[in-house]
């Protein structure tokens, strides 16, 4: 008996075993995530890679932040005509696209609003990431795949100053 899966299902397979296994090296570092912690947290996700972006919007949402997601540069200039980030984490290299135009977005939208938005960079490339991009500024930078907590711990961190101490 053959059995036959789909492309969708696999990478859906194959998706929950990486936040599995993500889940459990949480716990085997002894840094289990709240629930809660990114609390009314803002995040836009701009990646190309559809199950890197599902997989961040689970774990994020997870963890009550309000996540957009978007697949494309373009799409992630009509997300910001209404939508705030508090944080934004963005995969540097698209296909026909470039950064640039979203980075320079987002530096219009600070100087009208007077509030840094912070980026986390992430690639999957360890050569010239860095030197293709001398230009832009981001707090953040993380090879895939990466360590959930370290990633979560981030944003956080990044999002601590302004948005946790305006709740107090």
């Amino acid at each position: 008996m053959k059995f036959r899966i789909s492309t969708t299902d696999f990478l859906a397979y194959f998706a929950l075993k990486v936040l599995i296994a993500g889940l459990v090296m949480n716990l085997i570092n002894g840094f289990c995530l709240a629930v809660g912690i990114l609390k009314g947290v803002q995040v836009l996700v701009v990646d190309n890679d559809r199950d890197s972006r599902d997989l961040y919007a689970f774990l994020l949402k997870d963890l009550s932040a309000n996540v957009v997601t978007s697949a494309s540069v373009k799409e992630a200039l009509e997300i910001l005509s209404w939508f705030t980030p508090n944080i934004l984490v963005c995969e540097i290299r698209f296909l026909g696209e470039s950064i640039y135009t979203l980075l320079n977005t987002l530096n219009a939208m600070e100087a009208n609003n007077q509030h840094h938005i912070p980026i986390i960079v992430t690639s999957t490339s360890t050569i010239g990431t860095h030197d293709q991009i001398p230009d832009v500024e981001f707090e953040e930078y993380l090879l895939k795949p990466f360590n959930l907590d370290k990633f979560v711990s981030m944003i956080r961190n990044q999002v601590q100053e302004d948005f946790f101490a305006s709740m107090h």
